[in-house]
């Protein structure tokens, strides 16, 4: 299996382009920055980490990032040069510091099995204060067993889905979950463009109900226990 961190050094220069500048990628970017606005509050981005902050499409949230691709970054670089990125691997996020009022991570946890993804989250608790909270995103188990989908069987990156059981598990004592949104109800990649940002109201309706479990994707709000 190619190492994730090689397979997005490879991807670094055109991914904006080629995953966010089309109506598909601008309408996952957007829902998932109404949640931020509204979960991160007043939050000012000197208190938040962007844990997987790739190429700094979400910088704008946050001062510091990291991430295990060294071309993801330099990207980020270029267009944040004030931030605070350095090179690290989940779950290695060096000395817990207990310093930021939050942490963002958004498209990592699917690329982890679920020993790491527990890793992650107690490293990622080091790193933010009681009080704090954590907004991840991952894909929903409910939906990919609706979908049949089964796991490559190369073990190849994007595999790992969860329920909210599955979170709570892995968040241990140190998380709690607070709140749960789901994303992308409707398949949009199987719509044609002019339709999607049309959908964008009803899918964050659904993603507030019951029917949020057949989401395609989960955001979690985690609150950092004392």
């Amino acid at each position: 299996m190619q190492p994730i961190h090689d397979y997005y050094d490879k991807l670094a220069k055109d991914y904006d382009r080629d995953r966010f500048d089309n109506s598909y990628g601008r309408y996952i970017d957007q829902m998932e920055r109404q949640i931020l606005r509204r979960w991160l509050g007043g939050t000012a981005p000197a208190g938040v980490l962007d844990v997987g902050c790739g190429t700094g499409r979400l910088l704008e949230f946050a001062m510091s990032g990291v991430d295990a691709s060294r071309a993801m970054l330099d990207v980020a670089a270029s267009k944040f040069p004030d931030r605070l990125l350095r090179q690290a691997r989940l779950p290695d996020l060096g000395a817990p510091l207990a310093r930021y009022d939050a942490a963002i991570c958004f498209h990592v946890f699917m690329h982890l099995d679920q020993a790491s993804i527990a890793q992650s989250l107690a490293a990622i608790a080091g790193q933010v204060r009681a009080g704090g909270v954590l907004i991840v995103d991952i894909p929903s188990r409910h939906r990919r067993a609706m979908n049949r989908r089964r796991p490559s069987q190369s073990g190849w990156h994007g595999d790992t889905a969860a329920t909210g059981a599955d979170m709570a598990r892995w968040a241990g004592p140190a998380w709690r979950i607070a709140e749960r949104r789901g994303i992308l109800f409707f398949p949009i990649h199987r719509l044609p463009s002019f339709a999607r940002p049309l959908l964008r109201g009803l899918d964050r309706l659904i993603g507030c109900t019951w029917l949020a479990r057949y989401a395609s994707y989960h955001v979690y709000r985690l609150e950092r226990q004392p």
